[in-house]
């Protein structure tokens, strides 16, 4: 089988993203995947990430330098054939967040960089990616006490409160922003409106701020807050435990969302998932239809 390549960037999310629709091309064309992890090893001036897609079950394949090297810096040999019309090496690069069918027709080899954030890529093998993404690794003790509350309760609900980097970070601010007050505040209003007997688990990196700015005294509400560090994709794994969702504009909570199997699930998406307008920032197929986008800012 001829090699796809997928360059992973970003963290968890992302990761997600660019796997399922790997793994989506690479069947459709008969082709086997492989992951380039280059990425994490670079200076960037990124938000500092690493390869996370170890906390899944499934086998992966990762590319080496030569493999990478046949794309971006081929041999002689190769230019010959290339040059002849008989090496078909292809490096694709994404040019907006819009869905395009066109990569759906490269013959491999082919290099893929981009962040593919649409379900629609991978929609067809949606049972691949919901047994690809599912969780190996154990719960820490207070995750298996909160998911032993989840399935007791009516309606748990995941909120998920994404600042960290979106704050501390001038340049990353300036792209995502930050969902507002108020969007929670409506997104909680109209959960309780459609929802019977609600408890709100809030999902956040940086809790003290949840709890001063969001919990509103006579909420039926719980604050998760020990996931941290190597721990935190287990706040993605409860939050998909979860019957309904508020996300942020986040990959991490959009997968937290989507990994919840139930057709009946309501999710609350932000209507402007980033804050800079550039035209290659279009995510009108980010969000799946089913879902409630509201304003967020």
């Amino acid at each position: 089988m001829q090699p796809l390549v997928i360059r992973l960037q970003g963290g968890l999310g992302n990761q997600m993203f660019e796997y399922a629709f790997g793994l989506a091309v690479a069947k459709k064309m008969n082709a086997q995947l492989y992951l380039d992890l280059s990425f994490y090893n670079q200076n960037h001036g990124l938000t500092p990430r690493s390869y996370a897609l170890d906390i899944f079950g499934y086998e992966t394949k990762i590319a080496d330098g030569k493999m990478v090297d046949s794309f971006f810096r081929p041999g002689l040999l190769q230019r010959v054939l290339k040059k002849a019309g008989l090496d078909k090496h292809t490096v694709f690069h994404e040019k907006t967040m819009r869905f395009d069918k066109r990569v759906f027709d490269i013959a491999p080899p082919v290099y893929f960089e981009g962040f593919w954030q649409s379900e629609q890529y991978f929609s067809p093998i949606e049972n691949d990616i919901r047994s690809a993404f599912a969780f190996k690794k154990s719960l820490n003790t207070q995750s298996q006490k909160i998911a032993g509350e989840l399935a007791q309760q009516q309606n748990p609900v995941s909120v998920h409160v994404r600042r960290g980097d979106y704050i501390t970070s001038v340049s990353t601010n300036e792209m995502h922003g930050v969902c507002s007050i108020a969007y929670y505040q409506n997104a909680i209003a109209l959960i309780k409106q459609k929802v019977t007997n609600p408890t709100f688990y809030f999902f956040s990196d940086d809790a003290e701020w949840v709890a001063e700015n969001l919990i509103a005294t006579g909420d039926n509400a719980v604050l998760v807050q020990h996931n941290q560090g190597d721990d935190s994709w287990q706040d993605m794994a409860l939050m998909s435990k979860c019957c309904h969702h508020i996300i942020a504009n986040s990959s991490f909570s959009w997968w937290g969302a989507w990994l919840n199997p139930a057709d009946e699930k309501m999710v609350i998406a932000p209507a402007n998932w980033f804050a800079s307008k550039a035209d290659n920032l279009d995510t009108r197929d980010l969000i799946p239809q089913k879902w409630i986008q509201i304003p967020n800012e």
